[in-house]
């Protein structure tokens, strides 16, 4: 597991940082920007549902993993290839997004199953997957600010061939584990059963609302700092606080979570964002671009290994990865994709504005993970032990 969320994040150390930059020496406007990175995000509300789905029937969800991320490193490829026409990105992005998104649901949910029985620390293995984003984003600003930005896709296609290859690595390695009984892998999931716990409906949506308030800052903060005068090799290193910060609380994840219940870390983290957001709004000294990306460790670290805890505690538990598709396709796909062409048009009409509206949606996942929290308690009284201890 090591290995594939060290080859994942090695990737999204390089997309995140420097997509939006490369596209930008191409010639694409903000906007277009805007939407071509949501372009990424769309076909997976629908794939992330439909092939986690098919992975609870007890499909090979690992060996699937890698036959995607070798396909999604084959997509970005032609991206150095082809001419820079909006269109032609626009559809490649679609195709892309439809085969790289959905790796990460399928690792991560096999990752949360060893956790639940103690064989892997989630904590630790999410740590070591933002060290590898550190590492390859400020490797990457060094070698891009070096040798151009048209190293990005080849960068990030060689990290997706890593992630299927550590894959296949942990598929050798589990080979010999007892398969399901054949009647549980012929079993049709049922999943109208995710309906039946509004709590958990609502935490997923109580996520959705902080990722979108994290839409400007993932597709304009690099152009940005830039235009600032930033070199490509600060811009690494200002994403490399950023996830540094993410490292140390994913290092602690789990004592903060046996000590905290996760729906009042996921109020707690959304209040946090919407503080970072608006002191962002007004910060441009070196000094407080770093202090506002420490605070990436409280409005994403926290909430987002708050809600892995909840699902994997309260999925049911034949719709375990179908339910981590949900979770990936409507909380992170579906405000990316809605959200990020918004992001970009507000940016260049109202650039410090932008930020105290990505502030409130903040604030509106701070409310739905309340609501969620008090339909928990007001549900299930036998669960005042778990649920009762806020932050």
């Amino acid at each position: 597991m090591y290995l594939i969320f060290f080859g994942f994040f090695a990737a999204e150390g390089i997309i995140y940082p420097f997509w939006p930059t490369w596209l930008d020496s191409l010639g694409f406007s903000t906007s277009q920007i805007g939407l071509l990175i949501a372009a990424a995000y769309w076909p997976q509300v629908v794939s992330g549902v439909l092939i986690t789905y098919v992975a609870d029937w007890r499909v090979d969800q690992i060996r699937l993993a890698a036959i995607l991320g070798f396909s999604a490193a084959a997509c970005t490829l032609l991206f150095y290839f082809l001419p820079a026409h909006l269109y032609a990105f626009v559809a490649v992005s679609i195709l892309f997004g439809g085969l790289w998104m959905v790796v990460l649901p399928l690792s991560e949910s096999y990752l949360l199953k060893r956790d639940q029985q103690a064989l892997q620390n989630y904590g630790w293995v999410r740590a070591v997957g933002s060290s590898a984003f550190i590492l390859m984003s400020t490797l990457g600003g060094m070698l891009f600010t070096r040798y151009g930005q048209s190293w990005v896709p080849i960068v990030i296609a060689a990290s997706m061939v890593f992630t299927a290859l550590g894959c296949l690595w942990l598929r050798r390695r589990i080979a010999d584990e007892p398969a399901p009984p054949a009647t549980r892998a012929i079993k049709r999931p049922d999943w109208t059963r995710l309906f039946e716990n509004s709590s958990l409906l609502l935490a997923i949506a109580a996520a959705s609302f902080i990722q979108l308030s994290h839409t400007l800052y993932f597709s304009t903060a690099s152009i940005n700092w830039g235009v600032k005068g930033y070199s490509s090799t600060a811009v690494g290193i200002f994403w490399s606080v950023a996830v540094l910060a993410e490292i140390t609380y994913f290092a602690f994840s789990n004592k903060i979570l046996a000590r905290c219940s996760p729906l009042p870390l996921v109020m707690f983290s959304s209040a946090c964002a919407a503080v970072r957001w608006a002191f962002l709004s007004n910060g441009e000294a070196t000094s407080l671009i770093v202090l506002g990306q420490c605070m990436h460790a409280l409005s994403f670290a926290a909430y987002h290994s708050a809600i892995m805890r909840f699902i994997r505690d309260h999925a049911p538990q034949d719709i375990q990865v179908f339910t981590q598709g949900v979770y990936y396709s409507l909380a992170v796909a579906l405000p990316m994709g809605l959200a990020t062409p918004f992001a970009g048009y507000l940016y260049e009409t109202m650039p410090a504005g932008s930020y105290y509206v990505m502030a409130l949606f903040a604030l509106v996942g701070s409310l739905l993970a309340l609501i969620a929290y008090q339909k928990m308690r007001s549900s299930n009284h036998d669960s005042t032990n778990i649920y009762g201890r806020l932050l």
